[in-house]
Parts: structure tokens; sequence; C-alpha cells
């Protein structure tokens, strides 16, 4: 696996606190969270304009939790109040803390949802990124393949220039190779920065020349 290394400033941007489909409606006393959940997403419980509120966590393409934004969870609760959600047998509609508190959290998970959507956006339009995100290698990466390709090469982002440095690595049975990618900038601040991630073909002895790069004596 390969080693992610960043130097420079803290990153403030706070993750998204938002809650998954599951753990929400986990927070209604008495439904049925099965049933509910396939009602939510396929019945008419949620306008269409609610459903689109449900995202798909942002962590990777393997990941399929589903999230919950604050117009979906306000529309989801409005529903158990008036009883038109799978209960279970002799339950009844009740007090839900949970839920009403993640909804008072609305203004501040549309913020987030805000700033997920710029960060998105940011990787085709590299005029919406923000300094704080050079410190984000994979956003900055996906940048400058989507818009210089994938070798090495420099990009102005958030009015600095930023120097990518792309090197491969061979594996010792040579069959493959693994890729270092670093990234290096001047801060607003003027202190030098870098964020780089190394592949472990790099501590191979075929990349190391005090081990005679890999060859037999």
């Amino acid at each position: 696996m390969s080693k992610l290394t960043v130097s420079g400033l803290r990153n403030d941007l706070m993750g998204l606190a938002m809650h998954s489909l599951t753990d929400f409606l986990a927070s209604l006393p008495g439904i049925m969270p099965i049933k509910t959940r396939k009602l939510v997403l396929e019945g008419g419980v949620l306008s269409k304009a609610d459903r689109a509120d449900i995202y798909m966590r942002e962590r990777n393409w393997l990941d399929l939790v589903l999230e919950v934004g604050p117009d979906a969870a306000a529309a989801i609760l409005s529903a158990y109040k008036d009883g038109r959600l799978p209960m279970k047998r002799g339950c009844t509609p009740t007090n839900a803390p949970e839920a009403e508190a993640y909804l008072a959290e609305g203004g501040k998970l549309r913020e987030q949802l805000a700033e997920r959507r710029r960060r998105e956006q940011a990787v085709n339009n590299p005029s919406l990124i923000l300094e704080r995100d050079l410190m984000d290698h994979r956003l900055i990466d996906s940048a400058f393949i989507a818009n210089s390709g994938t070798g090495s090469g420099s990009m102005v982002l958030a009015g600095i220039t930023v120097h990518k440095q792309v090197i491969g690595y061979k594996s010792n049975s040579g069959k493959s190779t693994g890729w270092r990618v670093r990234f290096d900038w001047i801060g607003s601040d003027g202190q030098p920065r870098h964020s780089e991630t190394v592949p472990p073909e790099a501590d191979n002895r075929r990349n190391d020349p005090d081990r005679n790069w890999g060859l037999h004596e």
C-alpha cells in the first residue's frame, strides 16, 4: 500500500458530520428498519427533491454507505411522526431526540454539503480550488490528471504554482511499476510545502543503489 505524507499547514476543514441513512433510521424508535429503508428509497415517503438529499458517502468507489442530508432527514422524521413508516408490532411513534438533534445541525450540514460539491467540481474546474485544498493530495492529483494528464508538470492553483513530480519504481520482478507522486509549492506565508505518495516498490532492492539495484554480485 502506498504511503501518504503531507508537510505544511493543517487542514482546518472539519469532516462531514453526516449520518448514514442506516444510523438515522436507527434513531427512530419502533420502526421496522429494513422495510422503512426500502420505502424511503423507493416509495412515496420522500419527494424527488428530498430523495436527492441522500448521498453516497465521500470515501471511495467501494464504499456503498448512503448518507442522509437535512432535507431528507426532516421528511423522514415528519413521516415517522405522522405514522407513515412501517412500525414493529405494538409500537407507535414517540419522541426521537437523536433525530431531532441531527436536524438541529441542518445549517452546518448544508454548509458541509456545499463544501463537498465545491470540491467535487474543483477536479474539472481548478478555479474553485482554495489554498487549503493543496493539502488534499488526492484532490490535487485528480485535478492535475483531469486538466494536464498523468505525468509530471505544473499548474497554478489558488494563485500558487504547484509542481508535480511522477517517478516510477519497478517491482523486483520487473513485471509491475509503482508510482511516486509528489507535489511541491510555496504557501502564501512563504513556507515551502509538499505532499507525496510513495509506492512500496520504492523500497525494493531493484530500486536501491546501495543494494546494487537488486543485481547479483
